[in-house]
Parts: C-alpha cells; structure tokens; sequence
C-alpha cells in the first residue's frame, strides 16, 4: 500500500534529522532526569543548609527568664545579641542583620510565679529559610515551657491530663497512594503532555514546512500516492515521535525515582505500583489521542506555512495554550468531573492523578476519552482537507 510506503519513507527521513533524534530522545532522557534531580538535590541542599547555620537572634528581657536564656545560650545553633531594643531587633530581622528575636515582658515572672500562662513574643520572617529561625525559637521556647509544666506538676501532685482538657486525635484517611497521587499526578501528565507536543513539533515542521523549502513536496505530489495516502503518512510519523518522546519521558521518570535510596520502602513500592506497566498502559491511552491532535494541528499548520521559520512563529506559540490548562489540573481543588472531562489537556491531567490514585470515576473517564477521540478525529479531518486545498499546498 502506498501509505505504507510513504510512512517507511517520511519515518527514515525523520531519524535522519538530528534535531528530531535531539527532541525525542535526547531531551527526555536527559532533562527528565537532569530536571527532577537538581530540583530535589538544591531543595534538601537548601534545607539542611538552613538547619545547620548558626542563627544569630536578638534576647531581649534575659534578666525575666533568666533559665530560658541559659536553654539559648547553650545550644550551638545560636548566637545570642542581648543589648539590643526591641524597635531596633525588629529592623535589624527584618534587613536580615537578625534572624530572629526572643522577647520576654517584664511582668514573665511574676506571671509564671502564679502558676499562669505566661507569654513570650518571637520576631522573625517566614519567608527566609524555610522558617528555621521561626521553627528552632519554638522547639527552644517549648523546651522550657514543658519545664514549668513539668515542675508544676510535681510542686501540686497533680495528673499531667490535667493540663490537657481537650485532646485531639488527628485521623488522615486518606491512603499514602493517594497522596503521592496528589503530590505527583499533577505535575506528571504536564510533562508528558508537554514532551510529546515537543516530540512532534520538530518532525511536524520539518515534513510540512521543511518540504517546501526544499522544493521535495512537489516531487512526491507527483508520486502514485493519492494525496490522503501522503497526508496520513506524514500524519503517524509525526504522532509516532511524539508518542516515543512521552514514553521515552515516562522511563526518566521511572529511572530516576530508582536513584534516590532515601526514600522509604513502603513509600517507594507504592511509587513503582504507580509507575507499573498497567498505570502506563492507561495514561498511554489518555496520550494517544492527544498525541494524535497534536500531530494533526503541528502537521496542518506546517503545511500552510510558506516556510520553516514561518511555522515556527505559528506553532511556537501554542506551547502557551497547551503549558495553560496543564498547570491547571496541578492546582488544589480542580477536580474531574462532568465539565472539567470534556476541556482537552486539562482532562488529562485530572484522569492520571485520579489513576495514578485509584479514585477515577468510570463515567467521568469514559467521558474523557469519547471527547479526547471525537477532537483527534477533528483535527485529522481538518488536516486532510487543509493538505487538499491547492492555495494551501502552493501558498506563495
């Protein structure tokens, strides 16, 4: 058959083009990787970086807890300015000469010599550090609270319960799957999406636009091949390679997962359920027919573009309208439901984290992949009709 042919043909010219080779293979397997491991490498870096500085805080009012002020003095991760006013350690944290202030009031110890609740003001900015500062003040400050508490207790022969009129017992039901899917499924149908659009971008331009540059459309216009044999050749070359791009990504993903011992067993054979060959299997399906579109679209626009520069400037920018929807199924609360199946791209995202968690409604799916289907099959159409169009082909 024809088609056949022009498929055999167009896909060795594809391999030949080591921009296509580049965005297939190379950029998947190497940024996937490269992408996920120096984020979660910088953010542990920056972390324990912050853990282990020594901060440098301002004591104010050291003389009204005097026991508090040994606690600071003694741990390592502190440097303790004690003559400073309380105006001035507030300017001073926030121009970052500070990383916090400790302040005691004058009426502390009499407060506490009552066996009330006495009450301590800490200054530091949450935006610096991960709240270390704000987070190593409060371990230090409850240390001596629990002090007093605990010498209270002792001085009245009290039940330590006592102290604890309500206590309330947290209860997550929700499964450590069903977390990691939250955490996960967002983001990880974003770069499938996005891998297989830039999968089939360069090989879209390049049998299109590419083509009449070099003056070979003409000559396979001219070949036996109708022009829907040609057209539906060029078409699965192109869907191929942004297929291969999206699973080439889905392997980054699933090797680089394997890299990082640190992460707990019962954590990491979840991941990898996640990440098994069924779970892949079902958001390949969700893929396909993205895919699918993408190539019709890239491919038409490719065609109607008087040169490789000029689709460029065409399909470059629906990176945006793809990137848009994506980023919305990563936000909290977008969820898959009657309306939200039907928004292409946005579907796939809320289906793979409702997959990736267990919870996918049957209907709500269902609807997904009939509309996902009904939009490929539109795009194919219009790119046969556009590849027939003479003014199209010839545009000058």
């Amino acid at each position: 058959m024809c088609w056949m042919k022009i498929f055999a043909k167009e896909l060795k010219d594809t391999l030949r083009d080591r921009r296509t080779i580049m965005m297939m293979i190379v950029m998947p397997v190497v940024m996937i990787p490269l992408l996920i491991t120096v984020v979660v490498k910088i953010q542990v870096s920056q972390v324990e970086r912050a853990q282990e500085n020594q901060l440098r805080i301002a004591f104010i009012g050291g003389a009204h807890a005097p026991e508090l002020l040994t606690l600071f003095q003694r741990d390592d991760g502190f440097f303790i300015v004690e003559t400073v006013p309380e105006d001035t350690a507030m300017a001073m944290t926030a121009g970052e000469e500070l990383d916090g202030v400790v302040v005691v009031p004058e009426s502390f110890p009499a407060t506490i010599a009552q066996d009330r609740q006495g009450e301590i003001r800490i200054i530091f900015k949450s935006s610096e550090a991960y709240g270390v500062a704000r987070s190593k003040l409060e371990d230090v400050i409850e240390a001596f609270s629990r002090q007093i508490v605990t010498d209270r207790i002792a001085r009245f022969n009290l039940d330590e319960n006592l102290f604890d009129a309500i206590s309330i017992q947290k209860t997550d039901i929700s499964s450590a799957q069903e977390k990691l899917a939250e955490a996960a499924g967002g983001w990880l149908p974003y770069l499938f999406v996005i891998f297989s659009f830039m999968g089939a971008m360069y090989p879209g331009l390049d049998l299109g636009a590419g083509e009449k540059e070099r003056g070979t459309l003409e000559t396979l216009l001219s070949s036996p091949a109708s022009r829907l044999e040609i057209v539906v050749g060029k078409f699965l070359v192109v869907m191929l390679a942004g297929i291969a791009t999206a699973l080439i990504a889905m392997m980054g993903v699933y090797l680089t997962v394997q890299q990082f011992p640190e992460i707990p067993s019962d954590v990491f054979d979840i991941i990898m359920d996640m990440l098994g060959p069924k779970m892949i299997l079902m958001i390949f399906s969700l893929l396909l027919p993205v895919t699918a579109f993408f190539a019709a679209v890239i491919l038409g626009l490719s065609i109607y573009a008087r040169s490789f520069k000029e689709a460029q400037s065409i399909i470059t920018p629906l990176n945006i309208a793809i990137i848009f929807p994506a980023i919305i199924g990563t936000l909290p609360g977008i969820e898959l439901n009657a309306k939200t199946a039907l928004v292409p791209i946005l579907n796939v995202s809320l289906a793979t984290k409702d997959m990736l968690a267990g919870t996918v409604n049957p209907l709500y799916l269902t609807e997904v992949y009939a509309s996902l289907f009904l939009l490929a099959g539109m795009s194919i159409f219009w790119c046969v009709k556009w590849f027939n169009r003479e003014e199209t082909l010839f545009r000058n």
